[in-house]
């Protein structure tokens, strides 16, 4: 469960510019030592300026980076996968949105997003997370391997793909420390969950086929 809570964290952090509640959040003493221990240098502004400013300047950030106009990073996997179709709405859109329904996970069609965003696909690891840690809680290792059998395929052939690009993009092209900082943790992350997700799903295939 706490992988999946890292996910959706991540995944609110790259889909919009943090809100208000987020920032609260981010900014509680229980949450800065968290921070902390996992490496995280947000810098002293972050957390000593007033929330406006802070908002305000994050909000300016996440357009430069991630919308424009002019130059930015497209946080798009049609766009970012080396060789792909890089553009918006490319095929690789249309099958990781087959691959997500077919999984279980109700994009919001009302949200106008783009189902290959990170921030989209981040929220299926998620929800992906949640089914397997729900299926741990009930001893269900066939739902368990299931849920981990869509999570390892969706970041050997999507996610895990382009993530490393983009972040390393964002970790050079971000002006303040709070995106380069998330852009390192989300690159790191997901590259341990590539050896994390195989050693699961070999502990829950065993156990589902000695039950």
């Amino acid at each position: 469960m706490e992988r999946a809570k890292l996910y959706g964290l991540l995944a609110s952090l790259f889909r919009r510019e943090p809100g208000p509640d987020l920032l609260t959040q981010l900014r509680s003493p229980g949450f800065h030592d968290l921070l902390s221990e996992t490496g995280l240098d947000l810098g002293d502004e972050f957390f000593s300026d007033p929330l406006d400013d802070v908002r305000d300047r994050l909000q300016v950030e996440y357009t430069f980076l991630f919308l424009g106009p002019g130059k930015h990073i497209s946080p798009h996997e049609s766009v970012q996968l080396k060789r792909g179709s890089g553009i918006l709405w490319g095929e690789e859109t249309s099958i990781v949105k087959q691959f997500m329904a077919a999984a279980g996970f109700d994009l919001d069609e009302t949200a106008n997003e783009i189902p290959d965003h990170i921030g989209v696909e981040l929220e299926f690891l998620s929800h992906l997370s949640t089914k397997e840690a729900e299926a741990w809680q009930a001893g269900d290792q066939e739902a368990a391997a299931a849920a981990l059998g869509w999570q390892h395929r969706f970041v050997s052939n999507n996610i895990g793909k382009w993530v490393g690009r983009f972040c390393r993009e964002v970790e050079v092209a971000a002006e303040t420390p709070f995106y380069a900082e998330f852009a390192k943790l989300l690159r790191t992350f997901i590259a341990g969950e590539k050896s994390e997700i195989v050693d699961r799903l070999a502990k829950a295939d065993g156990k589902s086929q000695r039950s």
